[in-house]
């Protein structure tokens, strides 16, 4: 039973682990930990899009045909019919699975619809670590595509894509107004393979 009369604990104390320094959170480090010691995230393959002059570099399918728009039927080899150019990464986030309706409003064929979210959190440095430039950002022409991985956690051999999302926006978590960045937080909407639509 607590004794009302004993010192009290202050917060800082509250949170002692191997992550925190003074007592503070890591929000860093703890991520880190979830992600990839504990395997609380998932494989995600980040597909970054190669920017040039602050646009998406155009990927030669879109240079030969009227519309400069890619063939959605005949996908080109290069950009797997996204029309620009990507490099693909394999990373870890975790997932928000409860998904929410945003104030998004996307036009679609029958008129505007408010879209369907989920909610990524991938950690502050994971473009540099991959891309290995620590100048790096993640920009709404990225791409994020969850894979399939089997009971242990392990992903499958060929890789194989479960769901495919575009980014709709990119929120980056700082502690204060001008403190560091903590981790991303992603909110991207399920997209559908466009050569099955009729």
């Amino acid at each position: 039973m607590l004794n009302p009369y004993d010192k009290p604990k202050t917060i800082t104390s509250l949170y002692e682990t191997d992550n925190s320094v003074s007592g503070e959170v890591d929000f860093r480090a703890d991520l880190h930990e979830m992600l990839w010691t504990n395997k609380r995230g998932e494989y995600i393959l980040f597909r970054r899009a190669a920017i040039e002059n602050g646009a998406p570099k155009r990927c030669e399918c879109r240079k030969d045909n009227r519309s400069n728009e890619p063939d959605r039927d005949i996908r080109c080899s290069i950009c797997d019919g996204l029309g620009y150019y990507y490099t693909d990464y394999i990373t870890r986030a975790y997932v928000n699975h409860s998904s929410a309706y945003s104030q998004y409003v996307r036009i679609k064929d029958v008129g505007a619809a408010k879209t369907e979210y989920q909610t990524m959190y991938f950690e502050w440095n994971f473009l540099s670590q991959i891309t290995g430039n620590d100048t790096d950002i993640p920009n709404r022409f990225d791409r994020v595509y969850q894979l399939k991985a089997d009971l242990a956690g392990n992903l499958l051999s060929p890789t194989e894509i479960r769901e495919a999302y575009e980014v709709l926006s990119i929120d980056p978590y700082r502690l204060d107004n001008n403190g560091r960045i903590e981790y991303y937080r992603f909110r991207v909407t399920s997209i559908v393979d466009e050569s099955f639509l009729v």
